[in-house]
């Protein structure tokens, strides 16, 4: 098996395969976005359910989402409250009915990393670097029954500015529609846009979490106006507003505790933050069905091919609820390993 890509979403992939038996090599040209992921989006809470998770994610995306792959990710999720110690906080998310989303150390993307690369070592082969599309469908011509998993983040790294890293301009694209799979609404009109980034000096690119505009935050206009204060906004709603508003806004955190602001790793003397929106996460991408199969133009499986995490489309709809990047990473990493390592059993058995 060959997994492309070393963000959550390729680990997991792996984790999941090796847990069934599969022999895996993962090639990754970095980990993407994973490492920046503060939290993600679990029902912990009497007052939540799964329910509640659906509603909230379909209406965020706009009712645009692919309802079966928002109902696999938000009942697969419970499952990560009995893996993970999270953090007691829980937090509300732009655009959420009731706080969801929990961490660790509001740093879980790169704590579940660390954990899922320990538990690994020795057990997956690796190889830093890109691959091509024209080098994966070289791998098929010459065996047939490799299972391949693209897991190779999104596209939002060919923008100058942005808070990913340059080199996630959407390559594990090409390679799907390279070996037939369809791909759906990779354009402008589905790319989610961090409200708050930063505009200026060494951190410039650098998102500054929105859920503290429940806990005290306020944005302020290019002329130190108060606006905005309903915090009700999704992301999308957010980002759209400062656009309208000058382009930029000050994010102030003079009211925020300072015992929050350590809990998110911030600069206790920075209080009033220059930010803009900016292109966060691709929400178009490789068709799949909730067992990660890649899809062709005419919805049939494209055997052997697997996709998961912000590479595919179809879980986010119009707008990506705050939170569910790691949690879509983390549930469909392991649907896609173990499916593709499920697939192999039944190759031999025959």
């Amino acid at each position: 098996m060959i997994i492309i890509g070393g963000g959550l979403a390729g680990w997991r992939a792996a984790e999941a395969a090796v847990n069934e038996g599969a022999s895996v090599l993962l090639v990754s040209n970095g980990a993407g976005n994973s490492p920046d992921i503060h939290a993600l989006n679990c029902p912990v809470l009497t007052e939540d359910s799964v329910e509640q998770y659906v509603n909230d994610t379909l209406s965020s995306g706009k009712y645009q989402n692919d309802r079966t792959l928002v109902e696999t990710m938000c009942r697969e999720s419970e499952l990560l409250k009995h893996e993970f110690e999270f953090d007691s906080v829980v937090i509300r998310p732009l655009g959420s009915s009731v706080p969801r989303c929990v961490s660790i150390n509001h740093s879980i993307g790169a704590i579940a990393l660390a954990q899922i690369k320990a538990r690994l070592k020795g057990k997956v082969s690796l190889e830093y670097r890109t691959v091509t599309a024209e080098e994966v469908q070289e791998i098929r011509a010459s065996d047939p029954q490799v299972k391949i998993i693209i897991a190779t983040g999104g596209w939002c790294g060919k923008y100058s500015f942005s808070t990913n890293p340059p080199y996630l301009k959407g390559d594990g694209l090409e390679i799907a529609r390279a070996l037939g799979g369809a791909l759906k609404d990779v354009d402008e009109n589905h790319v989610q846009y961090e409200p708050t980034v930063r505009l200026e000096g060494s951190h410039r690119g650098i998102p500054v979490i929105t859920t503290l505009l429940y806990e005290g935050a306020r944005l302020l206009d290019p002329q130190g106006m108060e606006f905005l204060s309903d915090v009700r906004l999704n992301k999308d709603e957010l980002s759209k507003a400062i656009f309208q508003n000058g382009g930029y806004a000050f994010y102030d955190l003079t009211q925020v505790p300072d015992e929050r602001l350590k809990e998110c790793n911030m600069d206790l003397m920075e209080r009033i933050i220059k930010v803009a929106p900016a292109p966060h996460s691709s929400l178009g991408g490789i068709v799949i069905d909730p067992k990660c199969h890649v899809l062709d133009a005419d919805g049939q499986i494209v055997k052997g091919l697997y996709a998961c995490g912000e590479v595919t489309a179809g879980i986010h709809g119009l707008n990506r609820l705050g939170g569910n990047g790691g949690t879509a990473a983390m549930v469909f990493g392991s649907i896609a390993g173990r499916e593709a390592a499920l697939e192999i059993k039944h190759d031999r058995e025959r």
